[in-house]
């Protein structure tokens, strides 16, 4: 079995992202953060345009990236699929190096992950202009993410994902079982998708192991949500 997890706001505690541009951005990043909740910009187009109003150096970002927290039962589950055999990736639309700075300082690095790249081009005696590449996009992405993640999670047709906002939406239709909460956790009530609401690794934890216990190895003998 595959689990596929979400980052910003699911592994991290808050949106990593959202926390660099509110400290090293030009304070646009905000107004164009509207266009996208607005529907007038999609996603990818949103996170590129931000990215590029960072007016930082690479060691001050990184030195504000090792102040990031995350879920503190997030290691122990990391261990727990390793020992289950349970494969782990993360596949967020932040940003890969903010993610392998956070997860490495939490002794975490060796985590497969799909994500948008950051894009640097250094200038002497001045910060560096910043860019963002997409690697994982898709032109079918409905959304217009910069990682399509229903693209990720399809190869695998027996997975568990875990989210907690709107990127994680179109893909929550595709799993197996769903691990939700905040934003995620309304989409699927309201779209009456079945998931588990959690608050913390510790309980998804518990849960799949309870999966795995069982002598069918289904999730139907859990207590699924499907509407609110």
């Amino acid at each position: 079995m595959q689990v596929f997890c979400d980052f910003d706001g699911t592994i991290s505690k808050e949106d990593v992202t959202d926390l660099v541009l509110d400290r090293f951005a030009r304070p646009e990043w905000r107004e164009i953060e509207d266009q996208w909740t607005d529907g007038r910009i999609t996603a990818a187009q949103c996170m590129r345009r931000q990215i590029q109003l960072l007016q930082a150096k690479h060691e001050d970002i990184d030195a504000f990236l090792d102040t990031i927290e995350i879920d503190s039962a997030f290691g122990a589950f990391k261990a727990f699929c390793e020992k289950n055999g349970l494969g782990l990736i993360i596949v967020s639309d932040g940003v890969d190096h903010f993610i392998r700075r956070v997860l490495a300082r939490h002794g975490l690095e060796d985590i497969q992950i799909i994500a948008n790249k950051l894009i640097s081009r250094p200038h002497a005696c001045t910060m560096p202009d910043f860019d963002l590449g997409f690697p994982f996009r898709s032109a079918a992405c409905a959304a217009g993410a910069g990682v399509c993640k229903c693209a990720q999670v399809r190869p695998s047709a027996n997975h568990i994902y875990i989210g907690d906002g709107r990127s994680d939406f179109c893909v929550s239709h595709a799993a197996l079982l769903v691990f939700a909460k905040a934003k995620l956790a309304d989409y699927c009530r309201t779209n009456c998708l079945p998931f588990i609401p959690y608050s913390g690794f510790a309980e998804i934890q518990a849960s799949v192991a309870a999966i795995l216990s069982s002598p069918s190895r289904q999730p139907v003998v859990l207590p699924v949500v499907k509407t609110a």
